[in-house]
């Protein structure tokens, strides 16, 4: 009876123990988003928001599926320097979003710790992308058109972050880190050419750097 009892407690405290592991991980941050490449001719900083849904294969790598919004406004200023860059007409107006929604699935490194965890993650996916000119307006005597424009298509993307887990609780994580992301544009969508008349070139790739901090919660 005594063995039997032993049994079943450690049966009991093995199968606790398994229990309290976290198998999964549910992980929400956001913060600014600088764009670098081609995009910073256009648009000045904006924002980013992440979602990751990540399950554990062992005490340090698990792989993810991961949501990632980003928004930035067009900047006449930039676009105008852009044409000038390219020998084109000044003098142009615009304002309106250029948004991304980057769905992608990869691996992540989580290196141990008792209060602080260095992570190093990978993913790849693809972007649903969307801009719109409102309020286009084109300089004095121009052939451009003026007027509003928009226009969405998707394109390749890949996202590299890297960063600190801040221990909270068993089961709750502080999130510092930063993502790298970059998605192919290969037929020049984001280039307003069609409107400045003046080829911008070097915006091929649209990459930005975000700087995010957020909570991950374990179960």
């Amino acid at each position: 009876m005594l063995r039997f009892s032993a049994a079943l407690l450690t049966a009991f405290v093995s199968l606790s123990a398994l229990h309290a592991e976290n198998q999964f991980e549910i992980s929400l941050a956001g913060g600014p988003a600088f764009p670098v490449r081609g995009l910073k001719q256009l648009v000045g900083t904006g924002y980013a928001a992440t979602g990751v849904m990540s399950v554990l294969l062992n005490d340090n790598i698990s792989v993810l599926a991961q949501g990632c919004y980003a928004r930035w406004q067009y900047s006449s200023e930039k676009i105008n320097a852009s044409a000038a860059a390219a020998g084109g007409a000044t003098g142009y107006s615009a304002s309106g979003p250029f948004q991304a929604l980057l769905l992608t699935v990869g691996g992540r490194l989580t290196f141990d710790g008792a209060l602080v965890r260095p992570f190093f993650g990978f993913s790849g996916g693809v972007g649903f992308l969307h801009r719109r000119f409102s309020g286009l307006a084109a300089p004095p005597g121009s052939s451009v058109s003026s007027g509003n424009f928009t226009s969405s298509w998707t394109e390749p993307a890949i996202s590299i972050d890297a960063g600190l887990k801040f221990v909270l609780s068993s089961s709750m994580t502080l999130d510092l880190g930063g993502t790298y992301t970059a998605f192919s544009n290969a037929d020049d969508r984001i280039e307003p050419r069609e409107f400045m008349g003046t080829p911008i070139t070097g915006v091929n790739t649209a990459t930005f750097i975000g700087v995010q901090a957020g909570l991950s919660v374990g179960f």
